[in-house]
């Protein structure tokens, strides 16, 4: 009879119901100690987005060169300078960031533009920084336009908003940026920001009267 007992008991069935109930077991603490992790690095790092502003903006040599031809586009010339402000408000946290990329879009709303999506002007590239906390980096781009085709009614708002004295366009931020904290990295997450719009007075003195511009800012 105790031979037949212990047979039961030790059998692959009751083996098994064990085994799950240890992975189960093993799983829901992986999950509660994990949680445990990120809300105790919550509590110490308190982390807050990073912000990115257009403090200053000019263009100079603004031309828009009609076609002979009706058909052909119009070409561009323009050159931006683009002042910004990058600012990390983390009291623990820095950043690190590669790959920084700066354009100039115009029209990018009006969907009749099939070149509106593409950039108007690109900035000559930016050397990699690091920004330590509570610390706000100034970054001063330049952005050229060299004979830049756009579509004619695209021509027209521009040749308009040079009669107007001023114009309006959407500047994009693009960059690599990895956190660190206590000497701990993350992994590298892809910034982007868009600033819009960024009006700009074609006049010296509407340039000195710039307002600056907050610009939405998402981390994937």
């Amino acid at each position: 009879m105790p031979a037949a007992s212990r047979g039961v008991s030790g059998s692959p069935r009751a083996k098994r119901s064990a085994v799950l109930r240890c992975l189960v077991v093993a799983l829901i603490s992986t999950i509660l100690l994990a949680g445990l992790v990120v809300l105790i690095f919550w509590l110490i790092v308190r982390p807050k987005p990073i912000e990115y502003t257009v403090t200053h903006a000019a263009v100079r040599h603004l031309n828009v060169t009609s076609p002979a031809n009706n058909a052909a586009a119009a070409l561009v010339n323009a050159t931006f300078y683009l002042t910004f402000s990058a600012d990390n408000p983390n009291r623990r946290l820095s950043v690190r960031y590669r790959d920084v990329a700066f354009s100039v879009h115009y029209g990018a709303g009006n969907s009749n533009d099939d070149k509106a999506s593409a950039p108007l002007a690109v900035a000559d590239p930016v050397a990699d920084f690091r920004q330590p906390p509570r610390n706000e980096t100034r970054l001063a781009v330049r952005a050229v336009a060299r004979s830049v085709p756009v579509a004619g009614e695209t021509a027209r708002e521009l040749e308009h908003d040079r009669a107007a004295g001023e114009v309006g366009v959407e500047v994009r931020v693009s960059a690599r940026v990895r956190f660190v904290v206590g000497g701990v990295r993350s992994r590298r997450y892809d910034m982007s920001a868009v600033c819009s719009p960024v009006v700009i007075g074609l006049s010296p003195a509407a340039a000195r009267s710039f307002r600056s511009v907050p610009c939405d800012v998402a981390i994937s």
